[in-house]
């Protein structure tokens, strides 16, 4: 549960620095019309205390709501995230961009609402109120004019939240589409060199399902990996991937706001003109009274203290659309299996991923050292690994020195993806999420070996809104954060794509190392001459090659 007190005060500091705002602006125009009539003897010193008191009232509220916002801010996105790991414990999304999605956009959006939209709209509408208090008890010319501004405001919020909620919901269907489209069309393009045959299947020119047997080598790589991805998501057409979609519902979400502020701002300046003007009797009345410059003034400065008010619509509006998102998040449960020890290998007996159009694999593997799953693009070393390590249901048998392994995932084994996901918080947040106590020199030595000390120290912010990690920083940290967690099999998929050579070797001399007394599999289109790989296991279509054995066998 969330604790509430860091919020409310929040909420406090946001309405002094607002009210000690509007104060000085209320004081100092008084102040400034009555020293023009002020007679002698007036003292100007009082006012003036007021005003600088006010002054440094408001600066520090508003470093003080900033920080204790902040604050609690960091706290509501650890907590939230960790909600979301309980929803996903022993289960699994299906579609990984919803996954990022639920990690970051939507966490995020459900964490800084305080400081987003609810101490905003509080703000301004307890200024509001209290001006028209004001105004109507001390009976101030104009009081009606900043009430029907006040009404306006109101309704003009009201038509903008409605407006807001329809934009966020398109908005939010279109990120999703966008990331799952997307995620498509890298993985059926992962060839980059070979953009005109991808190019050409784009265009129709060429059916994978019709004319891929016209194709040789590569291009019927990229065909199969086209159809493969267009299967895995029907509603999906991966030729039409843009980010237009996505980037208009965002401008047509500012354009709102900025649009309604803009009528609101007109608005204040008409009933500016209408009060100057002489236009009703009580202001004509007492329009030369020092009193009467409060309510123009006011006004006048609307746009500034009640304008921010449409933005924050906007915050509330994607924030409904997270909570709702974030409540229909669905996972397939995954079955865990208990920790199990291999003594002398694992064997693979017609093994192969339900729903994939990958080769059935008959093999055995040692129960430690490097083995390396090599082959083209689509052939299924992703799917291999992955369908190995129980993420994905399988076909087949997996035996565990000679007994039958069920379905499901094995409690201490790790995969690590080939795009893995960093979460937006501290370094140590992402290498030990689940805070098991690693200590501290256990995390800058294994960062030191895989090259990593540049991101040192671990409280450094990455991901989203803070430092930017490379493919590679990103492949080494989610490595880092697999190996930390010390599983008796750990599977990485591409673990050296992005890398340079020397930090190639540093990598390896990891993996070696950790190999020596675990069962390390790699996915890879690289095989650097510093891994020492005990098995190679090649997928494209021929045969299973054992190194430093004697085992072979066919696909």
């Amino acid at each position: 549960m969330n604790n509430a007190k860091p919020a409310y005060i929040t909420l406090l500091l946001a309405l002094l620095h607002g009210v000690a705002g509007i104060s000085i602006l209320v004081i100092s125009s008084w102040f400034i019309a009555v020293s023009a009539i002020a007679p002698v003897g007036f003292n100007y010193v009082i006012p003036a205390v007021v005003i600088r008191a006010l002054a440094l009232l408001r600066i520090a509220s508003g470093y003080a709501s900033m920080w204790v916002g902040h604050n609690d801010l960091l706290a509501r996105i650890a907590n939230i995230r960790l909600s979301v790991f309980s929803q996903l414990e022993n289960a699994q999304i299906n579609e990984k961009a919803l996954t990022t999605e639920a990690l970051a956009q939507h966490t995020e959006e459900l964490a800084s609402r305080w400081i987003a939209w609810i101490a905003p709209l509080s703000s301004a509408t307890f200024i509001f109120t209290c001006l028209c208090a004001v105004a109507v008890g001390f009976g101030f010319p104009g009081a009606g004019l900043l009430i029907a501004l006040f009404v306006v405001w109101s309704i003009a919020l009201v038509l903008q939240g409605i407006g807001a909620l329809r934009i966020a919901k398109r908005a939010t269907h279109a990120n999703a589409q966008f990331r799952q489209g997307s995620t498509n069309f890298l993985n059926s393009s992962a060839i980059w060199h070979l953009s005109t045959a991808f190019t050409n299947m784009r265009e129709g020119k060429t059916t994978c399902a019709d004319e891929s047997h016209t194709l040789q080598g590569p291009e019927r790589d990229v065909a199969r990996n086209l159809e493969t991805a267009e299967a895995s998501a029907p509603d999906i057409n991966i030729k039409d991937v843009s980010a237009k979609v996505v980037w208009l519902e965002k401008i047509a979400q500012k354009n709102t706001a900025n649009r309604m502020a803009w009528w609101f701002q007109g608005m204040a300046f008409l009933l500016v003109v209408l009060t100057m003007s002489g236009a009703f009797s009580i202001a004509s009345a007492l329009l030369f009274t020092p009193i009467a410059i409060v309510v123009p003034m006011v006004l006048l400065a609307a746009p500034d203290w009640a304008g921010n008010a449409f933005s924050s619509i906007s915050k509330f509006a994607q924030y409904k659309q997270s909570v709702k998102a974030l409540q229909q998040m669905k996972a397939t449960p995954i079955k865990m299996l208990c920790e199990r020890e291999i003594n002398t290998a694992v064997t693979l007996t017609e093994f192969s991923v339900t729903g994939r159009r990958t080769s059935k694999v008959n093999t055995n593997l040692p129960a430690r050292g490097v083995v390396c799953v090599t082959g083209s693009s689509g052939c299924g070393k992703s799917s291999l690994l992955q369908g190995f390590a129980g993420l994905l249901p399988a076909h087949g048998k997996r035996k565990i020195d000679g007994v039958n392994l069920p379905p499901g995932l094995v409690t201490n084994w790790r995969y690590v993806e080939q795009e893995p996901v960093i979460l937006s918080g501290s370094l140590a947040l992402n290498l030990d999420p689940a805070g098991r106590g690693i200590s501290h020199s256990e995390f800058i030595t294994l960062m030191q070996e895989l090259g990593l000390e540049k991101l040192l120290p671990l409280t450094t912010w990455v991901g989203k809104a803070g430092r930017p990690l490379s493919g590679g920083e990103r492949k080494r940290v989610a490595l880092a954060r697999a190996i930390l967690a010390k599983p008796r099999v750990l599977l990485v998929d591409e673990p050296f794509e992005g890398l340079d050579i020397h930090t190639q070797h540093r990598v390896c001399t990891v993996l070696n190392r950790y190999a020596k007394d675990n069962l390390v599999i790699i996915a890879s289109h690289v095989t650097p001459k510093a891994l020492v790989v005990r098995k190679n296991v090649q997928l494209d279509g021929a045969s299973i090659v054992t190194v430093n054995g004697d085992h072979r066998a066919t696909l």
